[in-house]
């Protein structure tokens, strides 16, 4: 069951009619499939009006990932490093204290709220919650000494943010469960 469920997330990221798709995984493997494949058009896109053209999904997506299963889940929807660091420098982000999380304005004017979800631990405890916000980015962690080589097979990057602060590039285990925030790239 497994690995037909990660080749028809491959066929379904390749395929143009993603609807088509989504519903008919979810025909074959009915509740089991539901929340597993991450279906671009269902999505609310927001323009930013960053210099890349990316756009932002309105809204969370649901639940926590470790890194290898919000890759498999989101492919090229997962964003790039570089997507978190054109928000935090092209964008007026401040910490909201009475929503718990950063707003984020974009260049002409339009927003987005990131909520300081915090992060699920990998015995399945939630927290920090209203406290921070993690983020994967699609980034593995590629090391800039040799004495850290060893963490770029366990490691990758992530947005992190609390009230004291912004952080694009963070480094953590590949194992823990983070938010996603889905980003779409336009070429």
């Amino acid at each position: 069951m497994e690995k037909i469920l990660i080749k028809a997330k491959k066929i379904y990221r390749k395929n143009e009619d993603s609807k088509a798709v989504c519903k008919a995984l979810e025909e074959i493997f009915g509740d089991e499939i539901k929340g597993s494949v991450f279906d671009p058009d269902s999505v609310e896109w927001v323009d930013l009006g960053l210099p890349s053209g990316r756009l932002w999904a309105k809204e969370n997506a649901e639940g926590y990932y470790n890194f290898d299963d919000a890759v498999d889940t989101f492919g090229d929807y997962l964003p790039k490093g570089a997507a978190f660091a054109e928000l935090i420098e092209e964008c007026r982000v401040e910490w909201n204290s009475s929503k718990k999380g950063l707003d984020i304005t974009g260049p002409n004017g339009n927003k987005i709220f990131l909520p300081a979800l915090g992060y699920r631990s990998t015995s399945g405890s939630v927290s920090d919650v209203e406290e921070s916000g993690r983020y994967w980015s699609r980034m593995p962690y590629v090391p800039n000494s040799k004495s850290f080589a060893p963490y770029s097979q366990t490691n990758a990057r992530y947005l992190y943010f609390s009230s004291g602060g912004v952080y694009p590039l963070n480094s953590d285990y590949r194992a823990s469960r983070f938010s996603v925030r889905p980003a779409r790239e336009l070429s």
